[in-house]
């Protein structure tokens, strides 16, 4: 899910900024349902968002993580093998509300991973961004993106195939501001998931209204 065509459509700006912007509210809204269980992703990238023949996105395998060692394992084995065998795909139109019948302690380590979903969005976004993976050339993504902006050689970041279809450069610059926000390597100082979807969906919002005004 990086560049080029998906099941033979064309993965263009608009298409990618559609993903960017369900994939971030899907998050949002998981990790606002989720937060008092301390359940986050664990383990987002592009091969964990799903596309359909509409190129609409789905993010699976949510909340596969080890059970922290400070926990009553008798209380949450029940939990944990249930949402096993449920399956941990979701949309954003279809997110699963968890039982909340009795209260649970949120692991000591929920906040830093729920930081981590950030982290690997951010990555997601860069991703769609420059056509390359996480690693490119042996760098990382997030490293070799850094390195080009501090050198303000930013347009040669974007991924060509963007440039070459007229995709607004301004509104890539500020999905670009929101990835760097997303992949600050100090992880208190990233956004929450609720923030960024704010932040992409106004990107997505105001590049739809370009699209559609007179003279585009």
């Amino acid at each position: 899910m990086v560049s080029g065509t998906k099941m033979g459509q064309a993965f263009d700006w608009p298409s990618r900024l559609s993903v960017a912007s369900t994939v971030a509210r899907a998050l949002a809204s998981m990790h606002k349902k989720l937060h008092d269980d301390g359940i986050s992703h664990g383990n987002l990238k592009s091969s964990n968002i799903l596309l359909n023949q509409s190129l609409e996105a789905c993010v699976s395998e949510y909340g596969l993580l080890p059970v922290p060692a400070d926990t009553d394992h008798d209380d949450n084995q029940n939990d944990v093998d249930n949402s096993s065998s449920e399956g941990n795909s979701f949309s954003f139109s279809e997110v699963r509300s968890k039982s909340k019948s009795k209260p649970k302690k949120k692991p000591a380590h929920a906040a830093d991973a729920f930081r981590s979903d950030v982290y690997g969005y951010g990555v997601v976004l860069l991703e769609m961004l420059t056509g390359k993976t996480v690693q490119n050339n042996g760098v990382s993504l997030p490293t070799w993106v850094h390195s080009v902006v501090r050198e303000e050689w930013t347009v040669e970041v974007f991924d060509k195939h963007l440039i070459s279809e007229g995709a607004s450069e301004e509104r890539m610059v500020n999905v670009l501001q929101v990835a760097i926000k997303c992949v600050n390597p100090s992880a208190y100082e990233r956004p929450a998931m609720s923030q960024v979807a704010v932040m992409v969906d106004a990107i997505r919002e105001d590049d739809e209204r370009s699209s559609s005004s007179p003279g585009y």
